[in-house]
């Protein structure tokens, strides 16, 4: 993955982890994860956009991490960004 720098997250590091469905809303993202975050995005000719990331607590596990994603972003759809957790940021066009 290209090297690209996106609000505080180096995107450096990173491992592929896959595909996150979100089916009510008939959306998908490309997941990057390394020790302290979970990123989530697409990726198009000039390499991977992040779309938003989740900031890993030290405790959690990768898929603990994961669920709690998928669940910021389901609230994200459903109520709105005020009421996602703390550890979750995302640009203006998710």
């Amino acid at each position: 993955m290209p090297y690209k720098t996106i609000g505080n997250v180096e995107m450096v590091g990173f491992k592929y982890i896959g595909i996150l469905e979100l089916e009510e809303h008939d959306t998908y993202f490309e997941v990057y994860a390394n020790d302290e975050y979970v990123v989530f995005g697409g990726a198009c000719n000039v390499g991977f956009i992040e779309s938003g990331h989740y900031k890993r607590e030290e405790y959690q596990t990768l898929d603990e991490s994961i669920q709690e994603l998928h669940t910021d972003l389901e609230v994200l759809y459903q109520d709105g960004k005020h009421y996602t957790s703390d550890n979750f940021d995302c640009n203006d066009r998710v």
